[in-house]
């Protein structure tokens, strides 16, 4: 027997936050941080700035999810939750931004034994060119994977405050090239920043606001939680 589950996204999880803070790699950390603004509190009607760029108003499913009936296991179920955005630089629109969230899990006896999380995000930029954002993660591990285009980059989540401790949940993300160059980080714990030397990149900007705006499905839908 299935049941279908819909679970309105009204508030931003903090699962991941800390008041020890996000560890930036080492080669961005002098880079001036800008602050987050519209990450936290209520969804509705939510915009998000940091630095030049501000997005318009993002469009927001509630997080839908089917339980589904498994052998051995007591839960077991897939959420998704699609987001949608603009942003802009200082008052430009530079890309639109459609994502794609996925999860799903089960469990025995409350105890998460299989749990994997997709992140995909189509990016069109404002001269019409496609970038593509693929991540994975399994188990508790955060997300990672690569921002396809005409340039390719690496994306890490990681999971270390500041001192190396691990956190429980993704405290940010690290963006790198091919070659292992930095080329930004994205603090999600707190009220979030961002770290872009120089003048920054509206590519990088436009992911890094879909990482900031990213829920986990399986927290969102408070059926599955890694231990």
């Amino acid at each position: 027997m299935r049941r279908i589950h819909l679970v309105a996204a009204l508030f931003l999880p903090l699962a991941a936050c800390s008041t020890v803070g996000y560890a930036v790699p080492g080669e961005l950390s002098t880079a001036a941080p800008l602050r987050v603004s519209g990450r936290q509190g209520v969804l509705l009607n939510q915009r998000l700035s940091f630095g030049p760029y501000a997005t318009g108003q993002v469009s927001r499913s509630a997080t839908r999810g089917r339980d589904q009936e498994e052998e051995f296991a007591t839960e077991h179920g897939e959420y998704r939750q699609r987001y949608s955005f603009s942003l802009a630089r200082e008052g430009a629109k530079v890309a639109d931004v459609a994502c794609d969230a996925e999860g799903s899990g089960a469990q025995t006896l409350n105890v998460t034994w299989r749990s994997k999380r997709v992140l995909q995000c189509r990016v069109t930029m404002a001269d019409g060119s496609l970038r593509m954002v693929q991540l994975e993660s399994s188990r508790d591990r955060p997300l990672a994977g690569r921002l396809s285009g005409n340039e390719g980059w690496a994306i890490t989540g990681l999971d270390r405050v500041t001192g190396g401790a691990r956190a429980t949940g993704t405290t940010g993300y690290s963006i790198a090239r091919d070659n292992g160059t930095p080329v930004a980080a994205v603090d999600v714990s707190n009220d979030g920043a961002v770290y872009m030397p120089g003048q920054g990149d509206d590519t990088i900007a436009a992911v890094a606001a879909a990482l900031l705006l990213y829920q986990d499905p399986l927290q969102a839908s408070e059926r599955f939680r890694d231990p």
